[in-house]
Parts: C-alpha cells; structure tokens; sequence
C-alpha cells in the first residue's frame, strides 16, 4: 500500500475514533462540514481563555491548544482517570515519537486543528 493509501487510512479512522469519542460531529445538511461537538468546545473555548491565546494565533499554538483539551476532554467526559491522563500526557511529552499512541494523538490534534480553523474562517 501506498504511503499516501496508508495516512488516508490513518486519518479517516482518526475521524472515525474522534466521532465515536464524541469530540466531533457532523453538520444537519449534507453539504455541512465537520464540526467540534458542544462539549468538546466548551472545553477548547475554556482552555484557550486559560492559555490568553489571541484570535490570531498560529497552528503551532492552535494544535497546542487542541491536545490539552483532547486531554481535558478524554478526563472530564469520556471519564478516563485523571491519575491515568496525566501519565499517558507525561509519556507522551517525553516519548512520543516512540509511541504508537503518540503517532494516534499526534493525528487526532491535527484534524482536530483542521476542523476548528476551518470552522474560524
């Protein structure tokens, strides 16, 4: 399979995860884009008032943005344990190029990045 096979693969089942997680949504029409659900964004507005980031913000800190609260939101709603999130948050930072979960994550944030500068415009 071709590398480019491959990461359609990968992204279109991280969007397969992120709709079963419940972070996005898709719009009523047909023609609607995908959207962040209500609670993901309720979490991303919260941190992103947290972080003072600025409208005009770049990726860098738009995906930042996005992975503290995929984190919050994996604690908060879909109820993993937050003695569990901090250490997989800390693994991740130290390793994630070593991580197949890291790999995962690293995708999640970028549709998530996506969607929400998509949505912004």
């Amino acid at each position: 399979m071709s590398e480019d096979n491959q990461r359609l693969e990968q992204m279109a089942s991280a969007i397969e995860d992120l709709l079963y997680m419940g972070a996005i949504r898709f719009g009523e029409k047909e023609s609607d884009k995908a959207l962040l659900s209500p609670q993901f964004s309720l979490v991303v507005s919260n941190m992103a008032e947290s972080m003072k980031l600025k409208k005009d913000a770049g990726k860098d800190d738009i995906m930042k943005l996005m992975y503290y609260s995929l984190m919050i939101y994996m604690s908060e709603y879909l109820k993993v344990p937050k003695s569990l999130m901090m250490a997989f948050g800390n693994d991740l930072e130290k390793n994630r190029e070593n991580m197949e979960s890291g790999e995962l994550v690293t995708t999640y944030v970028t549709i998530l990045t996506e969607v929400w500068m998509q949505n912004k415009k």
